[in-house]
């Protein structure tokens, strides 16, 4: 994930409302998600809509820290505008590795017709200890 990568404008109170009160976006571990993806929304046609890059460093646990590169999944369309699947492993460190799987957030808007998402990412529990994926995706045009 890319960190300040948002102009400050977009940091303001109450910027991201989604957020505020709930674990979003939906992580497929978190307890009760505000969305439920269905066999049909991950099924979607892989071949058509955008993709973003994202990357960076996990917490950091036990004295080390994991790298999550990847790209999302094709968009999924919901109620509160689309949103991408995110799942992989992190780098091995520290003699393992760690697995993700999550959705992003709904899109946030930026100049000139770009877009990115928020994602905060538990992963699976490896070697005693969790790592947290949390940032922005690369800006992405639809």
């Amino acid at each position: 994930m890319y960190y300040n990568n948002v102009p400050p404008p977009y940091f303001g109170s109450g910027a991201f409302p989604w957020v505020q009160g709930r674990e979003y976006p939906l992580n497929f571990r978190s307890p009760g998600p505000i969305f439920s993806p269905t066999q049909d929304h991950l099924q979607q046609d892989r071949s058509r809509g955008h993709t973003h890059g994202h990357g960076g460093a996990t917490t950091c646990q036990d004295d080390h820290v994991h790298l999550h590169p990847g790209v999302t999944g094709t968009p999924i369309e919901t109620e509160r505008g689309h949103v991408h699947k995110m799942s992989g492993n992190t780098t091995f460190d520290d003699g393992h590795i760690h697995s993700y799987e999550a959705f992003t957030s709904p899109p946030i808007s930026l100049p000139n017709g770009y877009h990115t998402h928020y994602a905060e990412i538990r992963t699976t529990e490896d070697d005693g200890h969790i790592h947290i994926i949390r940032g922005f995706t690369q800006p992405s045009r639809s």
